[in-house]
């Protein structure tokens, strides 16, 4: 498969100052006052009430996350997902580009050394450009959700991104909230990848509930009307083997929750979410993601998504 899973959406028009612009400021403070002000009381927390909750800090922090990324244009880097397929936990390296409105290039480092992929939405009638990067190498052009596509992941390459993985854990997260049957916790999350961050941490009970199945409808559609990630659900379902595998009447259980258990770090300079980990209701690591390179509003251009590259191989060399 050549899909990744995380994706963006925002602005179309690159920012003058950065990732972060003036506009960010007011409410960068409040959050540093949120953030720092009840840690330096928490000698008195016995006698007197935090002035802030934890699920008011938790909300400022995920604020300041979305209104960095709407300041991000394009990204390039290297990414490195764990996501558990079949009971098995499969690592993948990906150099990466992408670009709003949607645009994204990957290619494979390991496994599939050479392997890349091209998914530009409202091109190509939104078909993912692919080739596998060993012989018998021929570009062709996929259903981004069709078995191929996406075999061996958990997410389509059109749902890829770093806005994606906020918004997925922003979704369990605030779930979380309003359930009130879960953990909240947010605390200093160390160094990540060169960068200090502050941590979120989510552990919810394990449930769900049994969904009866519609006519002529597959798990893509199943999860959207009952609004979990198909892959989740699939995951749960040990008696379902592809999206397709359905038929009407059968009862499909659907978590509660993305994940039974979270943690997400959020840079302290770029306030972007630059690492996630999930378990299953198992308790199983479920998918980890992280950025060990990332650079960001490199300003990437058209050629950076064009088969056509002379960088890419996508199309034989005489061709190019």
């Amino acid at each position: 498969m050549i899909g990744d899973g995380l994706g963006v959406m925002g602005r179309d028009k690159p920012p003058a100052e950065g990732v972060r612009g003036r506009r960010l400021l007011p409410s960068f403070l409040w959050l540093a006052w949120a953030l720092f002000f009840t840690a330096a009381v928490a000698g008195a927390q016995a006698l007197v009430e935090p002035p802030v909750s934890q699920v008011a800090r938790i909300n400022a922090l995920l604020e300041e996350s979305f209104n960095a990324m709407a300041g991000v244009y394009d990204y390039q880097g290297t990414l490195v997902k764990r996501e558990r397929i079949d009971d098995e936990l499969v690592e993948q390296t990906i150099e990466f580009k992408f670009s709003r409105p949607f645009k994204v290039y990957v290619k494979y480092v390991e496994p599939h050394a050479g392997r890349e992929g091209l998914y530009v939405r409202g091109s190509n009638k939104n078909r993912l450009r692919a080739h596998r990067g060993s012989a018998p190498d021929i570009a062709v052009s996929l259903n981004p959700r069709g078995r191929i596509a996406m075999t061996g992941n958990h997410h389509p390459i059109s749902s890829f991104g770093l806005e994606r993985m906020l918004e997925i854990g922003t979704e369990n997260i605030r779930k979380a909230m309003k359930r009130g049957d879960a953990t909240l916790r947010i605390s200093n999350g160390g160094v990540v990848l060169g960068e200090p961050t502050w941590r979120i941490d989510v552990e919810s009970r394990s449930g769900g509930r049994y969904v009866t199945v519609r006519r002529y409808e597959d798990l893509w559609e199943l999860a959207r009307r009952v609004g979990q990630d198909m892959y989740v659900i699939l995951h749960h379902n040990e008696d379902i083997d592809s999206p397709r595998d359905l038929s009407a009447g059968q009862r499909v259980f659907v978590p509660h929750y993305y994940a039974s258990r979270g943690k997400y770090f959020i840079g302290k300079r770029t306030f972007i979410m630059v690492k996630a980990e999930s378990w299953d209701h198992d308790g199983k690591l479920y998918e980890s993601y992280e950025y060990p390179v990332l650079d960001l509003n490199p300003g990437l251009e058209d050629r950076d998504f064009d088969e056509r590259n002379k960088d890419y191989e996508f199309v034989p060399i005489n061709q190019r």
